[in-house]
C-alpha cells in the first residue's frame, strides 16, 4: 500500500513506502504485499506484526520490531550479497505481513468421522470445535508454508490447521476405545479427555510450523439422529435383551412389510436382506411384541381359518387371505366317523379330522353327511 515518496539519502530515484492497514487485517494470519520490493522501499511494520523479506523463494530477513525500515544494506545486511549481483533497477524481492496476535478459528468435519461402537455398530460422527493459535516463529512459519508450500493466503494454513485437527480427534477417539474401551454413550464424559489429548498432538506438529496452539475448546460430537433416538430408548432397549443393530435389522423387515403390504415387492427386498434377515426378524418381532405389550395392553387374540388355516384377529369377520366369512354357525352336522357337531359348510371334522363327506359302506359313493340310505344302492347309513 503505497502512501508516501521522497528523495533518498544516497541519490536514488525516490521509492515508495509500503504498509498493512488494520481494516484488511481482520482474520488473515499472513499478508503478501501485492508488489514486489525495491532497493530504498520502505516499510512501515506495527507492533502487533512481524514482516518478513523474501528472495527467490527463500525467507532472508525477519523484520521483528515495530518502526519504518528501508530496504537498504543497512537494515538487511544480506543485501550486499545480492546487489551485486543485480543489474539496471535493482528489484529485490517481495515482503510478508504476518500478525504477531492470537487468531482464533472453528472446526468441523466435512465428512462424518467412522466410529465402530459395540452397541451401534459403524456410527457416522460429526465433529465440531474452537481453537486459538499464534506465530511464534516468523521465519520458520514463512520457510513452512510460503518456501516449501508455496503457498500465499491465511486460508490455506487455516485449512491446514483445521484439516490436522480433526485428524487428531479421529485418532484420539480410536486410542481411547482401544485403550479404555470408550463406547459413544460415554464420549460425553470423556470431551475434556479428548480435548487435552488432542490439544498435546496438534501442538507438537504446530511448533515444526512456527505456530503455537494456544487453547482448543467447544468440542462437540453428534451422532446421526436415529442414533440418538435410538440412545434415548437405550434402556427400553436394554429391557428387551436386544442391541442397536438387532434393532436396526428389525426395523429393515418391518418396512419391507409395510412395502409389500402396499402392493411392493416385499419377497425380493427381503432376498436382498440376506441370511441375517431371519435374526433380525425374529429380534425385530421380539422388539415389536414387547414394546406393544408395554404400551398398548393385552397381546391381541388369534383364530386360525377354518379354511386355509391362516391366522386372523379373533373379532374378524372374514379371513384376510381367503376371504372366507369367520363368523361362526350353528354346528348342526354330526361327523360321520366320531359324531362330533360341525359347521355345515366344513369339509373336514373339527374334533377328529375326518372328511365331512359321508360313503356308503357298501358301493362306495359320496353321500351328504346326514343321509340314511345310499342313493345309488339303497343301502341304509347307520350313524
Amino acid at each position: 500500500m503505497a502512501f508516501g515518496r521522497g528523495k533518498s539519502r544516497d541519490g536514488d530515484v525516490a521509492r515508495n513506502t509500503y504498509t498493512w492497514p488494520n481494516e484488511y487485517k481482520g482474520e488473515n494470519i499472513m499478508y503478501r504485499l501485492p508488489t514486489n520490493i525495491y532497493y530504498n522501499d520502505n516499510i512501515i511494520v506495527m507492533e502487533d506484526e512481524y514482516a518478513v523479506f523474501m528472495r527467490d523463494g527463500k525467507a532472508m530477513h525477519v523484520f521483528d520490531q515495530a518502526g519504518r525500515y528501508a530496504l537498504t544494506t543497512q537494515n538487511v545486511p544480506i543485501l550486499r550479497t545480492i546487489l551485486p549481483a543485480i543489474t539496471g533497477i535493482k528489484q529485490l524481492g517481495e515482503v510478508y505481513y504476518i500478525q504477531r496476535r492470537e487468531m482464533r478459528g472453528k472446526f468441523g468435519t466435512p465428512e462424518p468421522l467412522t466410529f465402530r461402537d459395540a452397541d451401534f455398530g459403524l456410527v457416522r460422527l460429526r465433529v465440531f470445535g474452537q481453537f486459538s493459535y499464534k506465530v511464534v516463529d516468523p521465519l520458520l512459519f514463512i520457510t513452512q508454508f510460503v518456501g516449501t508450500r508455496g503457498w500465499s493466503g491465511s486460508e490455506e494454513v487455516v485449512e491446514w490447521l483445521r484439516s490436522e485437527l480433526i485428524q487428531s480427534v479421529n485418532d484420539t477417539m480410536g486410542e481411547l476405545k482401544r485403550d479404555k474401551n470408550m463406547a459413544l454413550v460415554d464420549m460425553p464424559a470423556y470431551i475434556n479427555e479428548i480435548e487435552q489429548l488432542v490439544l498435546g498432538k496438534i501442538d507438537g506438529e504446530a511448533k515444526r510450523y512456527g505456530l503455537d496452539i494456544i487453547n482448543l475448546a467447544g468440542i462437540t460430537i453428534t451422532p446421526p439422529k436415529e442414533v440418538q433416538d435410538a440412545i434415548d430408548r437405550r434402556g427400553a432397549m436394554g429391557a428387551l435383551g436386544v442391541n442397536y443393530m438387532e434393532y436396526q435389522t428389525g426395523k429393515a423387515i418391518e418396512g419391507v412389510g409395510e412395502g409389500a403390504a402396499k402392493g411392493g415387492n416385499g419377497a425380493a427386498a427381503l432376498a436382498g436382506l440376506g441370511a441375517g434377515a431371519g435374526i433380525g426378524l425374529g429380534m425385530g418381532g421380539a422388539m415389536g411384541q414387547g414394546m406393544q405389550q408395554g404400551s398398548s395392553g393385552p397381546k391381541e387374540v388369534m383364530v386360525k381359518c377354518r379354511e386355509c388355516g391362516a391366522l386372523v384377529a379373533q373379532d374378524a369377520k372374514f379371513c384376510k387371505e381367503c376371504g372366507k366369512t369367520m363368523v361362526k354357525e350353528e354346528k348342526t352336522i354330526k361327523c360321520p366317523k366320531c359324531g362330533d357337531l360341525n359347521s355345515p359348510d366344513q369339509k373336514f371334522c373339527d374334533e377328529c379330522g375326518a372328511s365331512m363327506k359321508a360313503k356308503c359302506p357298501k358301493c362306495g359313493v359320496e353321500l351328504a353327511s346326514d343321509a340314511k340310505f345310499c342313493k345309488e344302492c339303497g343301502e341304509k347309513i347307520t350313524g
